[in-house]
C-alpha cells in the first residue's frame, strides 16, 4: 500500500479516496457483508464489522491469550446513514452471535454476547463477572445515551481499556449497592454519533488515560445517491451464519511470525518517517497491535489459509486507525506531553544530561568502565553505578568509539 509521507503536516481525508476498502485482500464473508454498500461506505462498514466478528471469535487468542478486541466510533452527521447502512451489516451479526442473549439473561447463567452502552456499571459488571474469558460486545446506536451521564462513561472507561487488553478489573466503590468484586472483561464495542457527540466522551480525559488511544474513529462520509437497504438472499445469508459459527468454534491462540514480522516492519517504517516526534512515534503501539488483531481475525475467517491477504487487511487496518488519529488525537496528545515535560521528563533529562556530559568531559580521553564507576560513586551518582547503559548510549551517539574490549577512546 503506497503511503503518503507526508500525512503529519497535511491532513488526509479518512474516506473511500484515501484508504479504499481492500476487497480483493478481505474475507468472502465480509466482502459478501458490504458489497451491496456504495463504495464510500464499504470500508466504514467494514471497520464496523469488527467488534461483532471478534466477538463470534470470541476464544481466538494471541499473544499468550490477549482478546482479538476493537473498539469502534463511527461518527457522521445527523440523518447520514451511520447506524442504518454502515452499521447495518455489524448490527446483523451482532443480532445473531447474540441469538441466545435472552436465554441468559433469564437464567443468568453465562453473561450476554451483546450489551447496550446504556447499561448500568453495577449490572454490567455482574454480567462481565459471569463471562468465563469470553469476549462480550458493548453497542449503542447514539453514544449520547451511554451509561446515562458522562460520570457514568467515566466509570466505564477503566473497565473499556482493560477489556481490550484482556486483564482483571477490581472494583470496591462505598456505594452499597455498588458492584463490589473483581472482573477480567474481554470488551469489542462499535458506538455511533455525531461528531460533537462523539467528542464529548472520547475527551482530553479519555485521551490521557488512553481509553482513546485504543478507538478507531471512523468518519462515515455523506453518500449523494439513494443507497438500497441490504437485502441477503436464503443461500448468502446461510453462507453468512455458517462463518459466524465457524468463528465461535474455533479455541486458538495465534502465533504466526509472518503476522508478527509484517507488524513490527510496518512501525520501523512509520517510525523513521516520525523521527524526532516522540509523541507520533509513540502513537504508533496501538495501530501496530490492531495490525496483528486485524491479520489475525482474517487469516482465521480465511479457515487458516491466504496468510498474504490475511496481512494486507491488518495492514489496511492499521493505516486507517493511524490516519485517523492523527486527525483527531495528535495535538491533543502533543499538549498533553507538554505539559507533563514541565513536571518531570524536561527538568530530568536535563539534569542527567548534564551531569553525563560532566562525566564525559572529566573521564580521561582513554577509560576503562571501571574509571566511569569509579566517577559515580565519588560523585554521588543516585542511580546504579554499575549500570553500563551510559557506555551504549554514549557509542550510539557517536561520543565515544570502542578501542579493544573494554577500553574506549572519547571520539
Amino acid at each position: 500500500m503506497e503511503q503518503n509521507s507526508n500525512f503529519l503536516t497535511h491532513q488526509q481525508p479518512l474516506d473511500c479516496e484515501a484508504l479504499p476498502f481492500p476487497s480483493a485482500k478481505a474475507p468472502e464473508v465480509i466482502k459478501l457483508l458490504v458489497n451491496q454498500l456504495p463504495a464510500c461506505w464499504q470500508q466504514t462498514a467494514a471497520l464496523a464489522l469488527l467488534p461483532a466478528l471478534a466477538t463470534a471469535a470470541s476464544r481466538v487468542t494471541y499473544e499468550n491469550y490477549r482478546p482479538l478486541a476493537f473498539h469502534v466510533a463511527i461518527f457522521g452527521l445527523a440523518g447520514s446513514g451511520k447506524s442504518q447502512f454502515t452499521c447495518r451489516p455489524a448490527q446483523l451479526v451482532q443480532d445473531y452471535i447474540a441469538r441466545m442473549d435472552q436465554i441468559y439473561r433469564q437464567d443468568g447463567s453465562k453473561c450476554p454476547k451483546l450489551i447496550g452502552f446504556e447499561t448500568s456499571i453495577v449490572q454490567l459488571s455482574k454480567y462481565l463477572q459471569k463471562s468465563n474469558n469470553e469476549m462480550t460486545m458493548l453497542y449503542t446506536d447514539e453514544i449520547s445515551q451511554a451509561v446515562s451521564t458522562n460520570n457514568g462513561f467515566l466509570q466505564l472507561q477503566p473497565i473499556l481499556r482493560k477489556g481490550f487488553d484482556g486483564i482483571s478489573h477490581t472494583m470496591d466503590y462505598k456505594d452499597r449497592d455498588s458492584f463490589r468484586g473483581t472482573i477480567k472483561p474481554r470488551i469489542s464495542f462499535l458506538a455511533c454519533g455525531t461528531p460533537d457527540s462523539l467528542f464529548k466522551y472520547f475527551d482530553k480525559k479519555a485521551i490521557e488515560e488512553g481509553t482513546t488511544r485504543r478507538v478507531i474513529f471512523v468518519e462515515h462520509p455523506v453518500y449523494d445517491g439513494e443507497p438500497k437497504q441490504i437485502q441477503f438472499t436464503k443461500e448468502q445469508w446461510e453462507a453468512i451464519t455458517k462463518e459466524i459459527e465457524f468463528l465461535e468454534q474455533q479455541n486458538i491462540d495465534l502465533n504466526i511470525p509472518e503476522i508478527e514480522k509484517a507488524a513490527l516492519k510496518w512501525k520501523n517504517n512509520y517510525k523513521k518517517q516520525l523521527k524526532g516526534d516522540l509523541v507520533a512515534q509513540l502513537m504508533l503501539n496501538t495501530p501496530t497491535d490492531l495490525f496483528k488483531r486485524g491479520a489475525y481475525l482474517a487469516y482465521t475467517l480465511n479457515h487458516y489459509q491466504n496468510l498474504n491477504n490475511a496481512v494486507s487487511f491488518g495492514k489496511w487496518i492499521a493505516e486507517y486507525m493511524l490516519r485517523a488519529a492523527i486527525n483527531l488525537t495528535l495535538q491533543a496528545q502533543r499538549k498533553i506531553a507538554d505539559e507533563g515535560k514541565k513536571y518531570f521528563t524536561e527538568s530530568t533529562q536535563n539534569l542527567c544530561k548534564d551531569f553525563n556530559d560532566k562525566m564525559l568531559q572529566e573521564l580521561p580521553e582513554q577509560f576503562k568502565f571501571q574509571d566511569v564507576i569509579d566517577y559515580r560513586n565519588k560523585n554521588g551518582y543516585s542511580g546504579d553505578p554499575c549500570n553500563p547503559n551510559i557506555i551504549s548510549r554514549w557509542i550510539k551517539r557517536n561520543k565515544i568509539k570502542i578501542i579493544t574490549k573494554g577500553l574506549y577512546q572519547k571520539a
